[in-house]
C-alpha cells in the first residue's frame, strides 16, 4: 500500500505508527509543497482504516472490496471534496455536486476518474476558486450516519487552503466535536492560509519536496511522454509532481525554446521580435501559458546567475542542465547585466497574472524594463 507513494518515509511511518498503535485522531492537516502526494497519502490511509484484509499489521492489502472501492472513489464510506464551479442554483439542503450545470457535472466526473485513476493528479475545474459553504455541510450531514462495526467514515479536503470563511467556520464545529468512527484529512500547500483555529484542532503531517528521480518514476508510471521531456519536467519541477505534469501538458520544450528565442532577442535589441513573441504567448489570454513564459525566463535568467557565480556552465548546477553551452555563451556576451534585478521583475510580472491585467500589456512593460538592464 505505501508502495504507492513516491518518498514521504517520515509522513508515512507517522502514519503506520498512528495506525498501530490504534489511537487514530480525528483529524489530520497534511501540508507541504504542492504535488508531493499528500492527497495519495490520505487515500492511501483511508484504505488502511478500513482495510478487512490488512497486511504486515500496517498495510492496505488494495485488493478486498473497501480497497478498491476506496481507490475508485465508489465507497459511501470515503468522500474527496474540492474546490467547485458556481452551481446552477444555490440550495443549502442538497449535494452541491447534483447542482452544478450539466458541463460542469461532466468536467467534475472526468477529473474525479482521474484523480482516482492517478491519486497524484491534480484536480483542476474551471471556475473552480473555493471550496463551498454547501459542500462542508454535505460533509456534515454524512459524517454523523451511522456505519457497520469496522468502518471508519473518511473525508478529505483538498487545498484546504480554498475554504471561504463561512466554510471554514462550518468545518470548525465539526472539529470541536468530532463525532466517533470518522477522520477529517485536510491537505494544503498553503498552511498560512488556513485560521489558527482549525490548524490547532488537526495533527499536523508535513510532506517534504519530491526528488528529481521521484517524480520521474511517478511520470514515467503515469504519463505517456518522452523520457528527455519526463527528465527535463522533473529537473524543473521544484519538488512537485504537480509542476512537472503541468509543464509536460503545456508543451515543456516548446515552451522553453519560446522563451530563450525572446531572451536572445531581447540582448540583440531585437524589440520587434519580442513584442511578436509577447503577443503570441498571450494570445487567447491564456494565462497558464503565460505564468509557464515567465517561469521559463525564469529558469534561464537563473541559470545565467549560476553560471556567473560558478565562472563555468557545468551542467550539474543548472537547471536547464542539457543547453549549458547556449548559457555559456550568453553569459560571454552579456557578462555585466543586472541579473538579480531582472529575476525580481519576472517575479513581479507573475504576481500581476493574477490581478487581472491584460496580458500582453504585462509581457510588453516587463520587455521594456528588461532590456534596460541588460548591458
Amino acid at each position: 500500500m505505501w508502495k504507492n507513494i513516491s518518498g514521504q518515509q517520515d509522513a508515512t511511518s507517522k502514519l503506520r505508527s498512528v495506525y498501530k498503535s490504534g489511537k487514530i485522531g480525528h483529524a489530520y492537516l497534511f501540508e507541504g509543497t504542492q504535488g508531493t502526494g499528500k492527497d495519495a497519502a490520505a487515500i492511501e490511509f483511508a484504505k488502511l482504516l478500513n482495510c478487512t484484509d490488512v497486511q504486515k499489521g500496517e498495510e492496505a492489502c488494495d485488493k478486498c472490496e473497501s480497497c478498491l472501492k476506496i481507490s475508485s472513489f465508489r465507497s459511501e464510506y470515503f468522500k474527496l471534496i474540492c474546490a467547485l464551479p458556481a452551481p446552477k442554483a444555490d440550495d443549502s439542503d442538497t449535494d452541491p455536486i447534483e447542482k452544478l450545470a450539466g458541463p460542469d457535472f461532466d468536467e467534475y466526473m472526468e477529473q474525479m476518474q482521474k484523480k482516482s485513476e492517478n491519486p497524484y493528479y491534480h484536480i483542476n475545474l474551471p471556475g473552480a476558486n473555493n471550496i463551498r459553504i454547501n459542500s462542508i455541510r454535505d460533509l456534515v450531514s454524512k459524517i454523523y450516519l451511522s456505519t457497520p462495526s469496522g468502518v471508519v467514515k473518511v473525508f478529505v479536503i483538498a487545498e484546504a487552503e480554498k475554504m471561504r470563511q463561512e466554510a471554514a467556520n462550518a468545518l470548525l464545529k465539526i472539529l470541536e466535536e468530532p463525532p466517533k468512527k470518522s477522520v477529517i484529512i485536510l491537505t494544503t500547500s498553503k498552511i498560512n492560509s488556513l485560521p489558527q483555529t482549525i490548524i490547532g484542532r488537526c495533527q499536523r503531517v508535513h510532506f517534504e519536496p519530491l526528488t528529481e528521480e521521484q517524480i520521474t518514476e511517478k511520470l514515467t508510471e503515469f504519463s505517456g511522454f518522452p523520457e528527455k521531456q519526463i527528465r527535463l519536467a522533473a529537473r524543473l519541477s521544484l519538488g512537485s509532481y504537480t509542476r512537472a505534469n503541468d509543464l509536460l501538458e503545456a508543451g515543456i520544450e516548446e515552451i522553453r525554446n519560446t522563451a530563450l528565442d525572446y531572451l536572445v532577442s531581447l540582448l540583440k535589441n531585437d524589440f520587434a521580435q519580442v513584442v511578436m513573441i509577447s503577443r503570441a504567448i498571450s494570445a487567447k489570454n491564456d494565462r497558464d501559458r503565460t505564468r509557464h513564459f515567465l517561469f521559463f525566463l525564469n529558469t534561464w535568467i537563473r541559470d545565467l546567475l549560476r553560471v556567473k557565480a560558478g565562472g563555468n556552465s557545468e551542467p550539474g548546477i543548472l537547471t536547464n542542465f542539457d543547453l549549458a553551452d547556449r548559457l555559456g555563451k550568453l553569459n560571454a556576451n552579456f557578462p555585466e547585466s543586472d541579473i538579480f534585478s531582472i529575476v525580481m521583475e519576472l517575479e513581479e510580472a507573475e504576481k500581476l497574472i493574477g490581478q487581472n491585467v491584460q496580458l500582453t500589456l504585462i509581457l510588453v512593460n516587463l520587455s521594456l524594463r528588461l532590456r534596460s538592464l541588460f548591458t
